[in-house]
């Protein structure tokens, strides 16, 4: 079981990535309006646009009846095929967590 410190530690960290996703977004618009030319701008546009659509999925199953555990289940069979439903942001979070697996499988929630 999470203790208060734990829990408040795991609130900054997800306050932090939704932050940046934020700013990413706003980013993705000030390319869009300047109509961005170069090829890493297009692949930001692109890799962005894709993170939109799956908040946006997440979202909407998550405000389901049970669409917390739904949007869980998902994840998890997304895992399993080393793939996430969340955004970029939270990408680098996720593979710090299973990289760090003990030798018994558990994962270690230490930062």
């Amino acid at each position: 079981m999470l203790n208060t410190k734990e829990i408040k530690r795991q609130i900054k960290v997800v306050r932090s990535h939704s932050i940046n996703e934020y700013k990413e977004t706003i980013q993705l618009l000030r390319l869009l309006k300047k109509r961005a030319k170069t090829k890493e701008d297009r692949a930001f546009i692109r890799h962005q646009s894709i993170d939109i659509v799956k908040i946006t999925v997440v979202v909407l199953v998550g405000a389901l009846p049970g669409g917390t555990l739904v949007v869980a289940f998902i994840e998890m069979g997304f895992r399993k095929m080393d793939r996430t439903i969340l955004p970029t942001s939270f990408r680098d979070d996720i593979h710090k967590k299973v990289d760090t697996q003990d030798k018994n499988g558990a994962l270690n929630t230490t930062p």
